[in-house]
């Protein structure tokens, strides 16, 4: 019993300070410890905020969406029953949508009910099919460097993980350089092997994977008959340089075994909407609807009316060949202004992100500096190299991006040590004026 002799408000400090002491010994399940520590997006943007820098880390625009997206948004919201629950796997109106847009770009008449599931965000998506698809102990492999959305959700969904990289030529400049070694691809697979994650165009290099490329991997992928390919193509709308998106799931075989993730946020500048889909066979798709059934039960009624409403008017107003030439000019403008400062940039051929170079000395973070964020102590990755670099930069030239080695394997992270990646998604006003503060850091360390 708390003494009468205590004021009002240090009983409640008093009962305050019980509960942590009796929270604090909470035990949580082993998995959450393989996935509770920093989010690096999140920090860094947390970080970027905190010192006042211009944020070219998280990949979300900073640029408005079309403005037929947000009409037909607010249009939506004004039918009382679109502000109600939809149909789990996905609204009607959204997976007609979907299916009438994506039926000739695979080349099959898609059935909207059955080989469409709509996802609160691309990461949702993938959630659901580590959930649906890997049982405990089966192995997903996933093409590094990679969002790390798939290690966590294949941690939490009792999997295995696997990592196998891209391997750079530098001959070039470009993401082009980065390629998948097929001999490791097949020494790599084996019959634990559950899932392939295959991200094209490719974050954080900005690789675009020819078919040829994709048909190399296709005849290995057919050696391994439960074998599912997860063909993450968020970014298929920002591909450069004339270029095609080339879809793993077209290719001989591969429709059967093949579930295409995709981010209506992503081609639509609205990453905060989250809404995502996926596309794929029936017996791997249904599966994913009743799994959104159970977690979030449906998705959000006026955003994916909206989304629906959009498709059509993209086509019909030419938006997605724009919004391909806006993104390859924002590209531009970040690889020009990173070559200017000396940081050679690895051009990508699409997505959201340039790579570039920071092994140049006035990059070095001071000996004994550390910059490292006091609340990641305990955390191996923020000692590292690439980590100091965007610290330092975020601190004092004012400006961040993303390092790339939390996007490894622990043992393949040495070669991003001197890479830092920068969201070119942004208004060219945030460009050039972080390519502005770039020029006076390194002034200011020569």
């Amino acid at each position: 019993m708390l003494s009468k002799s205590l004021t009002s408000a240090a009983r409640g400090t008093l009962l305050m300070s019980t509960l942590a002491r009796s929270l604090s010994t909470i035990q949580t399940a082993p998995r959450m410890d393989l996935v509770s520590g920093p989010n690096v997006f999140a920090s860094f943007s947390q970080q970027a905020t905190k010192h006042g820098a211009v944020n070219l880390g998280q990949g979300f625009p900073s640029f408005a969406p079309p403005d037929f997206l947000v009409e037909a948004a607010q249009e939506a919201m004004t039918t009382p029953l679109n502000n109600q629950y939809t149909r789990p796997g996905g609204n009607p109106q959204l997976v007609q949508a979907l299916a009438d847009y994506y039926s000739p770009k695979f080349g099959r008449n898609l059935d909207a009910m059955t080989e469409i599931a709509t996802s609160t965000g691309a990461q949702e998506g993938i959630w659901l099919i580590i959930m649906a698809l890997v049982g405990e102990g089966e192995e997903v492999v996933c093409v590094e460097p990679y969002f790390d959305a798939y290690v966590k959700a294949a941690h939490l969904g009792g999997g295995t993980i696997t990592g196998l990289p891209l391997r750079s030529t530098g001959s070039t400049g470009t993401s082009a350089d980065f390629e998948l070694d097929i001999p490791e691809l097949e020494k790599t697979l084996s019959d634990k092997s559950r899932v392939l994650i295959l991200n094209t165009p490719h974050n954080p290099t900005g690789k675009v994977f020819s078919r040829d490329e994709l048909q190399a991997v296709a005849d290995v992928v057919k050696k391994y008959p439960n074998l599912i390919v997860v063909a993450d193509e968020v970014y298929e709308a920002a591909v450069f340089e004339g270029l095609t998106h080339e879809r793993f799931a077209t290719l001989d075989g591969m429709w059967e075994r093949t579930i295409s993730v995709f981010s209506a946020g992503k081609t639509f500048s609205c990453t905060g909407w989250r809404c995502g889909y996926m596309i794929g066979p029936s017996n791997l798709i249904t599966p994913l609807q009743g799994a959104q059934g159970v977690i979030a039960f449906a998705g959000v009624t006026p955003i994916e009316v909206a989304v629906a409403s959009a498709f059509k008017k993209a086509e019909e107003t030419g938006y997605f060949e724009s919004y391909a030439k806006m993104m390859e000019e924002k590209r531009d403008l970040l690889v020009n202004g990173l070559r200017d400062v000396g940081l050679e940039p690895v051009v990508p051929q699409g997505g959201y992100f340039t790579l570039c170079d920071t092994s140049a000395s006035w990059c070095d973070p001071p000996a004994g500096s550390g910059y490292s964020s006091p609340e990641h102590e305990t955390d191996p990755l923020w000692g590292r190299r690439d980590f100091r670099v965007a610290q330092m930069f975020t601190e004092d030239a004012k400006v961040t991006g993303i390092p790339p080695s939390a996007s490894y394997s622990p043992h393949n992270r040495d070669p991003a040590d001197n890479l830092l990646r920068f969201a070119h998604c942004k208004e060219d006003s945030d460009l050039t004026e972080a390519v502005r503060r770039l020029k006076e850091f390194k002034a200011s360390r020569s």
